[in-house]
């Protein structure tokens, strides 16, 4: 058996050779094939399959998750932040005419209100109604206060101080008394007859300096005869306000004042401004119909 194998040992060998070399044919032909073969839908290899994959768009990212998670906006056009609208003064301004308010005198209807103002360029005296004009502005309403006008396509105010930044020589500062305050019950004011008065002059300076303290303690109407004004009528006279002490009384038309007549407004406050430098005053009145003087000695 033994000699058997030794003299046919290269058969095997050849056979064995050959199975190898039939196996190695065969995988290369199969590796031959698959590359040549066209490829069937659904079977791409897996290099293919790969390389599709690093070739495809990436897929875009989940703004909505994203933003949640980090607290930012993404794939969102920012909004549009809108600038707060800038606010306009739309009240009065104060007027750069050289020009300050002295004193006013406001009545209920407005046409009869008077004004009293210092010209800083001439200094001089003027007095103004509703609708007059000054330095090319026109007065619009006179207030206690103030004067409202109409200039430069706005509205302008003059008061009691002068416009900053100017060289002006100060008027007479006017005191005012606190709202609501009443009237001092002590007087100097004293009767020496039946219509004649001794006034001290500081009572007379003290009521000239606060106007508006005037028309607190009573009411002055427009008073008209055969439809002309003749004056004013008081009403509303407080108890022992200046007029009480003066002995005017409700219902007495004033109708002049040291000779000068009060039939419109400005000669009223012409009346009114010339009592400053007077030392003797003579009130033509009228009650109940029956003309009356009262005289005052100012001392």
């Amino acid at each position: 058996m033994a000699l058997i194998l030794r003299k046919y040992f290269w058969l095997v060998n050849a056979t064995f050779i050959l199975l190898v070399a039939l196996l190695a044919a065969r995988t290369v032909n199969l590796f031959t094939e698959e590359a040549l073969a066209p490829p069937i839908p659904g079977t791409e290899s897996t290099p293919r399959r790969v390389a599709a994959v690093a070739q495809a768009a990436p897929t875009p990212l989940d703004g909505a998750r994203l933003g949640k998670l980090t607290g930012l906006s993404f794939g969102k056009e920012e909004p549009v932040v809108k600038e707060p609208p800038v606010e306009v003064a739309t009240g009065p301004v104060r007027s750069s005419l050289r020009v300050k308010l002295l004193g006013t005198l406001v009545a209920n209807d407005a046409q009869w209100s008077l004004a009293s103002i210092h010209d800083l360029e001439t200094q001089r005296a003027r007095s103004l109604m509703v609708g007059d004009e000054l330095m090319g502005a026109r007065v619009l309403s006179i207030e206690r206060e103030r004067v409202l006008l109409a200039a430069n396509g706005r509205e302008e105010f003059i008061d009691g101080e002068a416009t900053p930044g100017l060289n002006t020589i100060p008027a007479p500062a006017l005191t005012r008394a606190a709202p609501g305050a009443p009237p001092k019950s002590e007087s100097g004011i004293r009767a020496v007859g039946e219509h004649t008065y001794e006034v001290p002059e500081t009572e007379l300076q003290n009521a000239l300096a606060n106007p508006t303290e005037l028309l607190t303690q009573a009411r002055a109407l427009p008073a008209v005869e055969d439809g002309k004004t003749v004056g004013f009528k008081l009403a509303s006279v407080r108890q022992n306000s200046l007029y009480t002490r003066i002995g005017l009384q409700n219902g007495d038309v004033l109708k002049r004042i040291n000779g000068l007549t009060l039939e419109t407004p400005e000669r009223a406050l012409e009346a009114f401004a010339k009592l400053r430098e007077a030392r003797h005053i003579e009130l033509d009145i009228a009650r109940n119909g029956t003309p009356l003087r009262k005289v005052y000695d100012v001392r």
